[in-house]
């Protein structure tokens, strides 16, 4: 656990100040199967044109007896407008495979919006797939998770608690189909945007 959070520490550092233009941190619970898995993650994300950026993801699952965590980073590419995709590579602890990949997803049209990430690498694969209609602070919609072999689905609401420095709330209900088990997901995350290049 402690060589996940020193990895994580210092990624974010690295990440806090190469990327100007998006940088998210989350922190979430996962409520399963009796036991609450709490999870960090770190978003950086840097513009270079219209069409071109690259980013970096961080999480860390502080889960006891089975901590976690994986470092990614690469190339993600806007064809056009409300449409980016991304291939994100890189490491990660307490796996027998070392390396890590990611293609990601990212849309928005008007009020809607969209996103899914698939990891692969080891026994951890993990699916996080959502969809949501945007009503101003309130985000509703759905969401699909998968993570080992918890395959789980249900709706999820973000609430915008502080525009000013867009905090934002969340709760996912899902139901894991495959073991027929309640999946509850609740968390906080902040969002701070720079100026992208000119």
């Amino acid at each position: 656990m402690k060589k996940n959070v020193l990895l994580f520490l210092l990624l974010c550092t690295i990440s806090a100040g190469s990327a100007q233009a998006l940088f998210r941190l989350n922190q979430y619970n996962i409520l399963y199967n009796d036991k609450i898995m709490p999870v960090f993650t770190l978003y950086a994300g840097q513009n270079l044109s219209n069409h071109w950026g690259v980013s970096a993801y961080f999480y860390v699952n502080g889960t006891k007896g089975s901590s976690w965590g994986e470092g990614l980073a690469g190339p993600v590419w806007t064809p056009v407008k409300g449409l980016s995709l991304a291939f994100l590579a890189g490491f990660q602890s307490n796996e027998e495979q070392l390396f890590r990949f990611s293609p990601i997803v990212m849309a928005s049209r008007g009020k809607f919006s969209g996103f899914a990430a698939f990891e692969y690498g080891g026994k951890r694969h993990r699916w996080d797939v959502m969809a949501f209609y945007n009503t101003g602070r309130w985000k509703t919609g759905a969401e699909l998770i998968r993570f080992y072999d918890m395959y789980a689905a249900g709706p999820r609401v973000e609430l915008l608690c502080c525009k000013k420095q867009a905090i934002t709330t969340f709760l996912s209900g899902m139901w894991d189909w495959v073991n027929g088990k309640p999946v509850l997901m609740f968390g906080i995350y902040a969002t701070f945007a720079g100026k992208a290049p000119e």
